[in-house]
């Protein structure tokens, strides 16, 4: 396939707690249809989320409720939160699914205040950009200046956003610049009648519930959005699906019927622009699949807005890669990881300390004070049986190459406290080593690309920039310290972030998971042989004891034990 799907949601809560299911609102399968596909990211735009001092407060120390409620359904189904930003009552969240989050590249999120001439954040806009599988996408989450007459500073909020909203890449500096840009929140644009003719908001409500289903022409052509749009004031770069539902606000709290204080209007919208032909060979475009109200959300005065697109990126072909792995199964607190290993380039990893060690050259990016050390492997030594055939198990697109990182299998149970905690990564040819690089521990079911556990800088030693032959890729062993971070036994993942400066990121590899263990749960083993010799003795029956069973005989481990150290969760697959 060489099309994205996006779902995108944006609603205006008013200040309220979630207080109704939200599995309906993401379009999430029903038990009636479980194998409808799910799209490949959810884009999530809230205004005024409740944000008084008491509540930024414990929302910086803990997850607020709406995000909360969003990870419970996504994160359970294999989304991973790539980037979040909030400002004040706006929220942008923007999920991926797992399969994507290596492809991600040059991540980055801002803001723009316009409340108070700039100086507040109630009104203004919240993005987050980042490039996958060669193209660039910019998603906006907006609150314009509130009020029917206001429509002049409506636009020069727009103005303002467009203007003041840069990035540190020079080829998508600004919002307009992406290949495709998705704008969605509160517009706040109103109904807009000529004067002398301005219908009352009864009289608005009234002709409403005369409309033919989703016919609503006769009121659109009133709409403040779509009259800017066509005149050039704001938005004339960008396009909008049909609208074929009824205004979406404002409704009187924890009902269907309008409030006749206000006018009803299409605050709430979704745009898109895309750069068609940016690129030689392919033509960019975005399909629309969907565009709708959800009616039956009460928490608020608005009622929420989705939109469904496919979006076309550029196109893919099978890449060379190393021999595989077979399929690794593990089960750890209900939660099974199944994914398959992809052998790096290199050799793999010891149990043992580096025969060479490169001495660490300054300090300037350690944050955590922490020692590090570096094994340089030659990839000369490979040869021709390492690599297979074509496979299309990894997807890049043409005129594209993506730089990657790829961790050997971790074959070893690791201790808490053991001083021989390492990874061993292998870098394409292409990649360039920042010093600000870092490779984080992570939970294995992580849900959030900002949830580390510990991380260490590549930047703190001396790193080859270039491979020692040309074309060929760089193996270098990283070791963690004791005391790395990481205090409980479970299973985790090493993730490798390119960071050129503070605000960028991008994410070139991820481990499989690997377990950690304490040295109090050591698994006992028993020896298989002498427990096989005994069994064929006729004269010697095998022993039976409280802490062994029939698996005993096939694994050779203590499988009470076994099941203990997984909190009795133990599969057999």
């Amino acid at each position: 396939m060489d099309t994205l799907r996006f779902y995108f949601v944006t609603w205006n809560v008013a200040t309220r707690s979630p207080g109704q299911d939200l599995n309906s609102l993401l379009d999430f399968p029903s038990q009636y249809n479980k194998h409808k596909p799910l799209p490949d990211f959810y884009v999530i735009g809230l205004q005024e989320v409740k944000s008084q001092p008491q509540n930024m407060v414990m929302d910086s120390l803990f997850t607020d409720q709406w995000t909360a409620m969003f990870n419970k359904i996504l994160c359970r189904q294999g989304f991973v939160i790539a980037k979040s930003i909030r400002l004040q009552g706006l929220l942008l969240l923007v999920y991926a699914q797992m399969k994507h989050v290596t492809h991600l590249r040059d991540i980055e999120a801002q803001y723009t205040r316009t409340g108070l001439g700039g100086l507040w954040g109630n009104k203004g806009a919240v993005s987050v950009r980042f490039n996958v599988y060669g193209c660039s996408f910019c998603l906006v989450n907006c609150h314009l200046t509130a009020h029917e007459h206001l429509l002049a500073d409506r636009i020069g909020d727009y103005n303002t956003i467009i203007k003041d909203h840069t990035y540190h890449l020079k080829e998508t500096s600004n919002i307009l610049f992406h290949d495709y840009v998705f704008w969605l929140g509160d517009l706040n644009f109103r109904t807009d009648h000529p004067a002398g003719s301005s219908p009352s908001s009864e009289e608005i409500v009234a002709m409403l519930q005369k409309v033919e289903k989703d016919k609503y022409t006769s009121i659109l052509k009133h709409d403040q959005l779509l009259a800017v749009m066509d005149s050039g004031e704001a938005f004339s770069e960008f396009s909008e699906p049909e609208i074929q539902f009824p205004p979406t606000y404002k409704f009187q709290m924890s009902t269907d019927d309008y409030d006749i204080k206000r006018k009803p209007s299409w605050t709430d919208r979704i745009l898109y622009k895309v750069i068609a032909n940016n690129y030689e060979n392919i033509t960019l475009r975005a399909d629309t699949i969907s565009y709708n109200h959800i009616p039956h959300y009460m928490v608020s005065d608005h009622k929420p807005v989705v939109g469904q697109f496919n979006v076309k990126v550029r196109q893919k072909f099978p890449r060379t890669v190393l021999a595989q792995e077979p399929e690794i199964k593990i089960s750890r607190a209900s939660v099974r990881m199944r994914s398959a290993l992809v052998m790096p380039m290199g050799a793999a990893l010891s149990d043992t300390s580096p025969e060479t060690d490169v001495p660490v050259e300054g300090n300037t990016c350690d944050e955590t004070n922490h020692e590090g050390e570096f094994e340089v492997i030659p990839s000369a030594s490979l040869t021709s049986d390492d690599v297979v055939d074509s496979v299309e198990i990894d997807e890049t697109f043409s005129n594209y190459t993506e730089k990657m990182v790829e961790f050997a299998p971790t074959s070893r149970i690791w201790y808490i406290g053991d001083a021989d905690f390492r990874t061993q990564c292998t870098f394409s040819h292409d990649v360039e080593i920042n010093p600000g690089d870092w490779i984080g521990i992570f939970d294995a079911d992580f849900n959030n690309l900002d949830d580390y556990i510990t991380y260490e800088y590549l930047g703190k030693v001396s790193v080859p920039q270039a491979p020692t032959a040309a074309g060929q890729p760089r193996t270098i062993t990283l070791s963690f310290p004791v005391g790395s971070g990481v205090r409980t036994p479970g299973f985790y993942r090493f993730i490798y972030f390119s960071q050129p400066n503070s605000d960028v990121k991008s994410i070139l590899g991820i481990s499989e998971p690997f377990e950690v263990s304490s040295k109090e749960d050591k698994l006992i083993t028993i020896d298989p042989c002498s427990e096989a010799s005994c069994s064929t003795s006729p004269s010697r029956p095998k022993p039976m004891s409280a802490n062994t069973d029939v698996f005993t005989d096939f694994t050779g481990l203590d499988v009470a034990k076994l099941s203990r150290h997984f909190s009795n969760d133990l599969s057999f697959d």
